[in-house]
Formats: C-alpha cells, sequence, structure tokens
C-alpha cells in the first residue's frame, strides 16, 4: 500500500448536489469506488468523464490514487476498471485544515 502525506494544494469544492461532489464526497468518506460503482451509486452515465472533472477542473489530483483492475464486463468478456481512492492519512490531514470539507461531506452523501 502506498503512503502519502498530504500537501496543501489548491483543489476547490464542486457545486453541492452535482454528480461531482456526490463523487468526491463518497471518495473523502474513504470508499474505494470504480466507474461502474460511481454510475451506480448516483446514476452517473458519464462517471469517467466526471472523475476527470474532479481531477483535473477541481484540482483533485495530488490526492486522488487509482489501480486498474481486471474484471468480467456485462457481458461476460474479461476487461479492466479503474478503482479510485484518497489514502487515509491525506483524509484526516485535509479535514483537519479545511473545515469545509466535513460540511461538504455531510451536505452531499445525504
Amino acid at each position: 500500500m502506498s503512503t502519502s502525506i498530504a500537501i496543501p494544494f489548491r483543489y476547490k469544492l464542486p457545486e453541492s448536489n452535482s454528480y461531482a461532489a456526490k463523487i468526491l464526497a463518497k471518495l473523502l468518506s474513504g470508499a474505494h469506488i470504480t466507474n461502474a460503482e460511481m454510475m451506480d451509486y448516483i446514476d452517473c452515465p458519464h462517471a469517467a468523464a466526471v472523475m476527470s472533472k474532479i481531477r483535473v477542473k477541481y484540482n483533485w489530483q495530488p490526492y486522488l490514487k487509482q489501480k486498474s483492475r481486471t474484471t468480467t464486463s456485462g457481458v461476460g468478456t474479461s476487461t479492466y476498471e479503474y478503482v479510485y481512492w484518497f489514502e487515509p492519512t491525506d483524509i484526516i490531514i485535509l479535514k483537519a485544515n479545511d473545515p469545509r470539507l466535513q460540511k461538504f461531506m455531510d451536505y452531499n452523501l445525504k
């Protein structure tokens, strides 16, 4: 397992009740999530595009971890998917240094 320590980057929080906000809040809660799980979690038809927006537009790339893993597609063929997460230590440090994050999570995890 890789470790990292949160360094203060200039990230932004997405607009509440958006796909990006719901996914980011889920990740900040400590969840590991795939694109397929994101689609189910918030009925999001374009989860990969939302994840790209979280990484680039909102500048969460320095904290976001991702790993490819094999899986079986809906039609039974072998394929791969990405799983995304934040390191627990980064989440703790981020929340300790930014009181907005807990409020953001509370609102968007409803």
